[in-house]
């Protein structure tokens, strides 16, 4: 309720009373020079104390001139107390609306005025919120695709752009067939052009292909209308799933993994048991028929051997997945542990009429964190299926780089092989699979396992003319 009284109050007082006031309020002289403010008017124009106290007034509120009247001719009138609309202004020169009661009062020597300020809006300016809203759309990590009513491109920010591997420049202001036919799938075409009649799309899941990258989205369609409710335009939210989808994926690998790994623990012991009696039987019986001369005997107690080494070889394998290992990590440099496999591998090729290209970017790199028998066993194990693929002839490569995007240290080791089936190439990381006609496919989700427990990665890459295993781990700055 407004004031209708006067102040009989000492000024020291009465300043000590507004420190604690919750709004805005100004004590002014009758020469209009102010005599002291509270910290929630300070708040409310972005200033300092020293930079408002003992300055005329009107550098900080904007009231009419009869108002200014009534502080300069105190004693020309009895009116104690008025009501006014006016603004204060703040530091950079805005004006902020308010609701201002002035209130004369007497201190027993001199008269002063009380300006308590209501209500003070705050307006940003328009250019204000426009560039916020350029910046939020620019940066924001969904991608937007805005177009008008004619289906003209009107906006695209850079996580769209991300997302389809386009250029804005290229694309801007033009007319939206020419983004559908070159990157969006059939169905985002569809969403977004239901959205220009009106109707309203949510949660479209889809994956398409930027490159070797595979790309899952979840694509929202939204109409524009103006207040009339005519269509003014359209609007569609793109939600990168990727990360998502790929920790899914991995989350029940390893389910599978901690499943075979406690059916595992339990049954491989006595499996092996039963294989050591009959191996030893079979032996005896081999060199029983030896000696007897039967040959064609022989040769079936042979494949029997042969293969219950492979069931021995595939249990000591399946034990791999559920053993605790006892990593020993400790600083090494990756070409240390090259130069000690080199031999082997390059030994290998050389069965098979193959050629090794051993390439580095740098004759040092910086230090990884890891247990250098289990990398071995990765990098071998990799090299290995890469001879494997090429059958006779053609050329591993093993490539030493750093990915300082990532912060990574990455090795590939490349081969001219046939490549991966594309309907293969989701799958290879899953227990038991394997295109192999003897594998096991247990040896990639062995690599993978060891890699992530050293905190690492592994990506493929494949076409018709070769595939690429990249081991990524991070490195020691």
């Amino acid at each position: 309720m407004p004031i209708g009284f006067h102040l009989d109050m000492e000024l020291r007082q009465l300043v000590a009373w507004l420190e604690k006031m919750p709004q805005a309020v100004m004590v002014v002289d009758d020469r209009g020079y102010v005599v002291a403010v509270n910290p929630m008017f300070l708040h409310s124009i972005l200033r300092d104390r020293e930079e408002v106290e003992g300055k005329p007034f009107a550098q900080f509120v904007a009231i009419p001139n009869e108002a200014v009247e009534f502080i300069h001719h105190a004693n020309d009138t009895c009116v104690w107390y008025r009501q006014i609309h006016g603004s204060v202004i703040a530091k950079d020169g805005s004006y902020f609306p308010t609701d201002v009661q002035m209130v004369r009062g007497w201190d027993g020597q001199r008269r002063y005025h009380l300006l308590f300020f209501n209500r003070i809006i705050r307006q940003v300016e328009p250019q204000l919120l426009q560039r916020f809203a350029d910046h939020l759309i620019s940066d924001i990590h969904l991608g937007i695709v805005l177009v008008d009513e004619h289906g003209i491109l009107m906006e695209i920010n850079r996580a769209a752009c991300d997302l389809f591997g386009v250029q804005r420049d290229k694309l801007i202001h033009q007319p939206l067939d020419k983004l559908m036919a070159h990157v969006l799938p059939a169905q985002e075409q569809h969403v977004l052009e239901n959205a220009l009649t009106g109707i309203t799309t949510r949660n479209v899941a889809t994956t398409w292909k930027i490159g070797d990258k595979q790309v899952h989205l979840l694509v929202d369609a939204h109409t524009l209308r103006d207040e009339a409710g005519h269509i003014l335009g359209a609007y569609m939210v793109l939600k990168d799933m990727t990360s998502l989808r790929l920790l899914e994926e991995q989350i029940k690998r390893n389910d599978r993994l901690a499943t075979i790994g406690q059916i595992a623990a339990g049954t491989a012991h006595e499996i092996r048991n039963p294989l050591t009696s009959i191996k030893g039987f079979l032996q005896v019986i081999k060199y029983a028929l030896k000696e007897k001369g039967h040959v064609k005997e022989q040769g079936y107690t042979e494949i029997m051997l042969r293969e219950i080494n492979r069931i021995n070889s595939l249990v000591s394998e399946f034990l791999l997945l559920s053993k605790p290992r006892n990593i020993k990590l400790r600083p090494l440099q990756v070409t240390d542990i090259w130069n000690e496999m080199l031999p082997i591998v390059e030994n290998e090729a050389i069965l098979h009429n193959m050629e090794v290209n051993f390439v580095t970017e740098r004759s040092v790199f910086p230090l990884i964190v890891a247990d250098s028998e289990l990398l071995k066993q990765v990098f071998l194990n990799l090299c290995k299926n890469a001879i494997e693929a090429m059958g006779e002839g053609g050329m591993l490569t093993v490539r030493i780089r750093l990915e300082e995007a990532e912060q990574k240290l990455a090795i590939d080791v490349q081969d001219t092989g046939p490549g991966i089936p594309s309907y293969a190439l989701d799958k290879i990381f899953d227990p038991f699979f394997t295109t192999k006609e003897n594998g096991t496919g247990l040896g990639l989700p062995v690599c993978q396992k060891i890699i992530h427990e050293i905190g690492g990665m592994i990506r493929v890459s494949s076409k018709e003319w070769g595939t690429v295993f990249t081991v990524l781990m991070p490195y020691i700055d």
